[in-house]
């Protein structure tokens, strides 16, 4: 089962290098791994994100506007854990 967060990460990615290849270098996974994570992306959203363009890839308008929308879910599950780790650091153990 695929980690939605860590997929959103990856779309993120992709976008901003322009290749999976880029995307699979910089996130640490395989080409493979980044292409099977955005196609079932699409699959769930049933949008289409990338077109091919020449040898690389370039991101749809739709894309253009859901990366946004990634970026802020992703800020804010950072958000979510730092403010847990916080509580943490405070909760008393029995």
């Amino acid at each position: 089962m695929l980690d939605y967060l860590s997929v959103l990460k990856t779309f993120v990615t992709v976008v901003e290098c322009g290749s999976m290849v880029g995307a699979a270098h910089r996130r640490g996974y395989s080409a493979g791994a980044v292409t099977r994570q955005m196609g079932w992306l699409q699959r769930r959203l049933g949008v289409r994100l990338f077109e091919p363009d020449g040898r690389s890839i370039r991101p749809t308008d739709d894309a253009i506007e859901l990366v946004e929308y990634a970026r802020a879910a992703i800020d804010e599950a950072d958000r979510f854990d730092r403010v847990a780790r916080r509580m943490a650091q405070h909760e008393v153990f029995r």
